[in-house]
């Protein structure tokens, strides 16, 4: 029995062999042809090199076009003429903001338009010209993380005296970074910003806000409104960004158009300011303990410490690790300086001489302690309301301005998204030559 075993083992071995054989001679033999093909090539490839000779007469078929030579499509403009492309953002959408990330998710809507004077006077539609082989500012958005989904549509525009203009149009829904400035937390305000920067340097292209359209942010779809207060008025900033590091010469142009939300504080104020007050004054109830009895006193202050702590420890949980501090940071610091001040009073007022001078010294120091507390926490709040609150303030005003430059509300500016979103043909408005040069 075991024979056969035995012989049957070795004849599947001698099977495998055999295979494995005639694999590696295939492979080999595949090898020899594919380096025979290689040198024959070379060889043909050099001895055509060699026996070449140049008509010097006839004009080459491939050459770099001359001096003087027009190009119109794809043409690069000069740093004399560069194009310039008109952007308007409009916040379709703009969902959660999450501050321990610093960064925010949306849904925008990106429009372009530039000058296309190969177009001029041939009243084409859109969808008999070949946008791929035209010139294009080659736009991207410069704060987005990761690849965000874009829906890209191209139209042609002209105006009355027959000038052609391409318009794009992004649709955009992705993840945007944005640098949080939390110094006023939590009563901050925050930009939301896009930034549209092109992959052509700036000598070539300059982004500019266009004057026909203006930026819109829609109210209505806005999801953290439980945590934040959306405002409706928009500010453009133009910069150059340096790509390159190595090469600052190098520079692109960008528009970068912020909307701002603005924190709600409600739930800070009742959950963290309100409890650490909380916590703070019961330090003061620690000097009804018998002052003969430090150590009882010390116990109990000593708890108020670490449940200090450990709320302070659970708040720095929700923010990121910055190096400075935030409006909150401050009040609980004081308070823990203030639970402090209270413990080392413990721990010194039985070196004193007299019960009597304990006693008219206590009531001293609980009386100065009680009152810089109270004071300080009257005065904080004095100072959110002429710093942070400040700014609300103007944001409001700027809503105000807003609206009466462009007569928009909630329900016109919504209007106007779902048309961006959903178009319907329209006739195509009377566009300036003055803005965009050829």
């Amino acid at each position: 029995m075991w024979r056969s075993d035995i012989g049957l083992v070795v004849n599947m071995t001698a099977v495998a062999y055999s295979f494995m054989t005639l694999n590696a001679a295939k492979k080999e033999r595949e090898n020899y042809d594919r380096r025979r093909a290689e040198s024959d090539y070379y060889d043909r490839l050099f001895n055509l090199s060699r026996d070449y000779q140049p008509d010097v007469s006839a004009e080459p078929s491939l050459s770099l076009p001359r001096p003087g030579s027009k190009r119109r499509s794809k043409k690069r403009p000069s740093s004399k003429n560069k194009v310039k492309v008109k952007i308007c953002v409009q916040f379709f959408k703009v969902g959660e903001i999450d501050t321990l990330k610093e960064q925010y998710t949306a849904d925008v809507i990106v429009k372009a338009k530039w000058r296309e004077p190969s177009l001029d006077g041939q009243n084409k539609t859109s969808e008999s010209v070949e946008f791929n082989k035209m010139w294009n500012p080659k736009l991207y958005i410069e704060n987005s993380l990761g690849d965000p989904k874009e829906q890209i549509r191209y139209q042609v525009l002209y105006n009355d005296k027959g000038e052609a203009y391409v318009s794009e149009k992004r649709v955009i829904k992705g993840t945007f970074m944005e640098n949080l400035e939390l110094d006023d937390f939590p009563f901050d305000v925050q930009d939301i910003t896009i930034t549209v920067a092109s992959e052509l340097p700036s000598s070539e292209v300059e982004l500019i806000e266009d004057d026909d359209d203006h930026h819109v942010v829609n109210k209505q779809a806005f999801v953290d409104e439980q945590e934040w207060h959306l405002y409706m008025h928009t500010e453009c900033v133009k910069r150059d960004i340096v790509i390159d590091q190595a090469d600052m010469s190098v520079r692109r142009s960008a528009l970068s158009v912020k909307c701002r939300a603005a924190r709600r504080p409600g739930y800070f104020v009742w959950n963290i300011f309100v409890v650490t007050f909380l916590i703070c004054s019961l330090a003061f109830t620690t000097f009804s303990v018998n002052n003969n009895l430090p150590q009882n006193r010390l116990q109990l202050s000593f708890t108020l410490v670490l449940t200090a702590v450990a709320f302070k420890s659970a708040v720095n949980s929700s923010l990121p690790r910055i190096s400075y501090l935030t409006y909150m940071d401050k009040y609980l610091l004081i308070a823990m300086v203030m639970l402090t001040a209270v413990c080392v009073w413990h721990a010194i007022v039985s070196t004193l001489a007299t019960q009597k001078q304990r006693d008219s010294i206590e009531t001293v120091v609980l009386s100065v302690l009680a009152a810089i507390y109270i004071f300080y926490n009257i005065g904080f709040f004095i100072v959110i309301y002429v710093s942070p609150w400040k700014k609300r303030r103007e944001m409001q005003q700027k809503d105000r301005e807003y609206q009466i430059k462009y007569g928009a509300s909630d329900e016109l500016a919504r209007s106007m998204l779902l048309s961006a979103m959903f178009p319907t043909p329209v006739k195509a408005p009377n566009l300036r030559n003055d803005t965009i040069p050829e």
